[in-house]
Order: C-alpha cells, then sequence, then structure tokens
C-alpha cells in the first residue's frame, strides 16, 4: 500500500480544508488566482476548501502546498492532525522531489502531476545522442486493479523493443 493512502481513511480533510481556506487567504489569493496558477479551475480549490476526501495525496494538493509555500510533506502534516511545516524542512519522508535544484527549471505541472500520482512501474533512460537522453516513467494510475497493472506492464514490455530501436538509431544504426 502507497505511503498517501493511508490518509484517505485516517486524515481530517475537512482540517485540510480550512488551512488551505486561510493560507490562501492570508497570501491575498482568491479561489481563481490559487486555481490559475497551478492549472485548475476554482471548483477544484473550492472542493479541497471543503473538506473532500482523496484516495491519496494529488498532485494539485502538491501544488498548493508549494503556492502557499509551505515545507514538503505539509498536507500528511495537516491531515496527521499538525501544522504546515516550514519551508525548509529537510528529509521529510512524505515528499519526493521531481525536478532537481540544479535542473533548470520545474517540470511542466501536467508533467509533475502525472509523475506524483500513482505508482510507479518501471523506468527507462535511453541515450538519443552523446549529450542527450529521453527518460520513459511508466506508472499505474491510483486507482487501478492488479490485472490492470498486470495488462500495462506486458504492453510495455512490447514497446521495450521500440526502445532498443532508438538506441540503434541513436548510435548510427540504420534509420
Amino acid at each position: 500500500m502507497q505511503c498517501g493512502m493511508m490518509w484517505a481513511m485516517d486524515g481530517d480533510w475537512l482540517r485540510l480544508g480550512g488551512v488551505i481556506r486561510a493560507a490562501r487567504k492570508r497570501k491575498g489569493l482568491s479561489q481563481v488566482r490559487l486555481g490559475d496558477s497551478i492549472g485548475v479551475k476554482r471548483t477544484v480549490i473550492q472542493t479541497i476548501e471543503r473538506g473532500h476526501e482523496f484516495q491519496s495525496v494529488t498532485a494539485t494538493l502538491r501544488d498548493i502546498e508549494r503556492i502557499l509555500e509551505w515545507g514538503q510533506g505539509s498536507i500528511e502534516h495537516i491531515l496527521d492532525g499538525g501544522d504546515p511545516l516550514p519551508p525548509e524542512s529537510p528529509g521529510n519522508r512524505y515528499y519526493t522531489r521531481h525536478a532537481r535544484p540544479d535542473a533548470g527549471g520545474e517540470l511542466p505541472v501536467r508533467v509533475s502531476r502525472a509523475l506524483a500520482e500513482g505508482v510507479t512501474l518501471d523506468t527507462a533512460i535511453v541515450a538519443l545522442s552523446p549529450n542527450t537522453e529521453m527518460v520513459v516513467v511508466v506508472k499505474g494510475k491510483p486507482d487501478a486493479t492488479h490485472d490492470q497493472i498486470e495488462t500495462a506492464l506486458a504492453a510495455w514490455e512490447k514497446k521495450g523493443g521500440h526502445l532498443e530501436r532508438l538506441r540503434e538509431i541513436a548510435e548510427g544504426g540504420e534509420g
């Protein structure tokens, strides 16, 4: 079971919504402006602030955590009854950073969301040239069944041959 799944049953989602609402207002952000800053509609912010229970901590909640300048893992900390963590709270076990500080910027929101949700099934790195590479991350959706995951992994294994072909082309083989 994924770490974030526990909070759907035990976490205080209503409290989380209230803490988010209060922090948003202290920063002078409307629901529309907060939503626009993370690429969601106002209704999503309303839903969160009303205490909607999610199956896991979503990428949207991670984006809100970032915009409100909370420390990584604050969402889980609030769900557990605590307060938002300070921005520089190191080594938090609840959060995985997807963009390294030296990587030249953040990933697009839709990519960050896809990386944050679900279960990582496999990864591959394909060298395209001496100075570039392609990173492939295979993710299972949070609500996928075991059989659906198995089917997805079988499909991924079939596509692995295409990645080998890309390697050959990049290395100067037939094209």
